[in-house]
């Protein structure tokens, strides 16, 4: 199945008691539903952009996703506490989608900047796993992170995708050369990310209400950043036929060397500390 018929029949959790999303359904709907959300504002600002340019399209809010264990990237990053988390405990916050010409396509966003940025393409390589329920459509789905500062940024890379038909692969490509120079430079955000939630546990466990949340939390956050730094390098044609001189067994060992730089946290180190700073 394509994109647009995956999505439209999934349930939210107003007549889904499984609360596979928050919400799944026109655009025009979600933006009267949030219009009068102070926290929210932001985010309407920028959907009401897209439904500017297209009042047919849709949404879903807060997608669950489920991590293949199978998936060979998953079994090579051998993050095994990520296996352990409750469904749904990684999410896409929003996936806008439409029908447009006969061709069904979707834009995962996520709110914020190049942070943002490297973990919405990371739950773009979730959602595109094989084996699962999306399998075959990751050629209809782009990805991007917006603010209200990055909307022309946002309208531009959609308009290419949605009714230029440019190729999903091609967009993307702009988009990170928008966002970044380089893999490296991603990389160095990636493992910097990584590197300052392992420097704040104290702060982040203290701060929380429910300690079994926030360390799966933590530990979404890890397993994201691993995906993003494994399966970007080996996206990388250029780096396989430049440096690597077309040998993917190379190219998969300085992956996998990127990849367990990430440092984290075992579960129940975590759970020790949780309860030592609580």
């Amino acid at each position: 199945m394509a994109i647009y018929d995956i999505l439209n029949e999934i349930k939210d959790m107003r007549t889904d008691e499984k609360n596979t999303c928050a919400f799944n359904g026109y655009l025009e709907d979600f933006l009267a539903m949030i219009e009068e959300d102070e926290e929210k504002k932001d985010i309407y600002k920028i959907l009401k952009a897209l439904f500017d340019e297209d009042e047919n399209l849709k949404i879903v809010e807060n997608l669950h996703l489920n991590i293949n264990k199978e998936a060979i990237a998953n079994q090579i990053i051998r993050y095994k506490d990520a296996f352990k988390l409750p469904q749904g405990t990684i999410y896409i916050p929003y996936i806008v989608y439409g029908n447009f010409q006969g061709f069904q396509k979707a834009v995962i966003l996520t709110i914020g900047d190049r942070e943002e940025y490297i973990i919405a393409k990371s739950l773009y390589y979730i959602i595109s796993e094989p084996e699962n329920e999306y399998e075959g459509t990751r050629n209809e789905i782009i990805t991007l992170s917006v603010n209200k500062d990055s909307i022309p940024r946002m309208l531009e890379s959609v308009k290419e995708f949605f009714e230029d038909h440019l190729k999903a692969g091609i967009v993307q490509r702009r988009l990170d050369h928008k966002m970044f120079q380089s893999y490296d430079e991603m990389y160095l955000l990636a493992n910097n990310m990584g590197l300052y939630q392992q420097e704040h546990l104290k702060e982040l466990l203290q701060n929380s209400e429910d300690s079994m949340m926030e360390i799966n939390k933590i530990i979404a956050t890890w397993f994201l950043l691993k995906k993003f730094t494994y399966v970007q390098y080996m996206m990388d044609k250029n780096t396989l036929h430049h440096i690597h001189e077309e040998n993917v067994k190379k190219q998969r060992q300085v992956a996998k060397e990127k990849c367990d730089a990430i440092g984290f946290i075992s579960y129940s180190e975590l759970w020790k500390l949780a309860r030592k700073y609580k």
